[in-house]
């Protein structure tokens, strides 16, 4: 029987089919492969054994959070509490990018910012390097209607910070789904966990994935990569004169010439050179 690991909570894998969900446990066989079933997984399992038997090709995967199959990164900010980040933004981006997985971004707790000019700036940053971006209030339910539509027939993996409004975000799009609120804390600056596991949740012809919260996030690149994966630079990189260029200090660079041109905002192109001055170098570059 075919089914859709929706959740694993000590060692046992909830299967969702044809609306019944079945607590499975892998087979050893997968142990002594090296394979472990995650949530996402398309499998087919045994209804009577409750063993899973297959997993299915996967078309997407994650290391962090652990997950398969989805169709799309919904990356979750807050423009307070905790403030928002440019430079954090951007890494989670990129992150979307190095695996292939199209991504939006949504920015909560707009009642807390009454300066339209910082919201408007993160528009014009955002759309500079073509993403997608919502402003939307959990607790007075503005722009909720909104970003409704974008979890329709998808299978979305919500991410962010603690803190950020997630589990928020998604009582407020379904009050049935009751995902538990973290708090804030002011004395130490981020949010309190409160998602401790990966879980799909149904909704509109697909899933939303509710993931734990990351207090920070390393994207550990080397700098070739970064200039090809980082926003915006992934649709220019293969048409600088130099074919390793890495939009630092390179003539012909196609990319600072849309940063000049302000078709790419210079903010964007500034987190781009502190995440390139983390980097390293690939090894290849010094066996010459």
């Amino acid at each position: 029987m075919k089914g859709l690991i929706v959740a694993i909570t000590c060692g046992t894998y909830a299967v969702e089919a044809e609306g019944v969900i079945y607590n499975t446990k892998p087979r050893g066989v997968f142990r002594n492969q090296g394979v472990k079933p995650v949530v996402g997984d398309n499998v087919e399992f045994d209804p009577d054994n409750l063993t899973i038997e297959v997993i299915y090709p996967r078309s997407s995967a994650l290391k962090r959070p652990l997950i398969a199959n989805i169709s799309q990164m919904i990356l979750v900010f807050s423009l307070k509490e905790p403030d928002f980040s440019y430079l954090l933004a951007f890494k989670y981006l990129t992150y979307a990018n190095l695996n292939g997985i199209r991504a939006k971004i949504i920015i909560t707790k707009i009642d807390k910012e009454h300066d339209q000019k910082i919201i408007d700036e993160i528009k014009e940053v955002f759309n500079s390097v073509n993403i997608e971006t919502y402003f939307i209030s959990n607790k007075t339910h503005e722009g909720i209607e909104q970003v409704k539509a974008l979890f329709k027939d998808e299978v979305s993996c919500i991410m962010g910070q603690t803190g950020v409004g997630k589990s928020s975000l998604i009582n407020a799009i379904d009050p049935n789904y009751e995902r538990q609120i973290g708090e804030y804390s002011m004395a130490l600056g981020r949010g309190k966990h409160q998602t401790k596991e990966v879980i799909l949740l149904p909704y509109l012809g697909g899933y939303i994935a509710d993931t734990p919260g990351f207090s920070s996030l390393e994207l550990n690149l080397y700098k070739e990569d970064l200039a090809i994966f980082y926003p915006g630079f992934n649709t220019l990189y293969n048409k600088c004169y130099f074919a390793n260029c890495l939009h630092l200090s390179e003539n012909r660079c196609v990319v600072k010439e849309s940063v000049n041109k302000k078709e790419i905002s210079s903010l964007a192109y500034e987190c781009y050179k502190k995440l390139s001055e983390e980097a390293i170098f690939r090894k290849e570059r010094y066996q010459k």
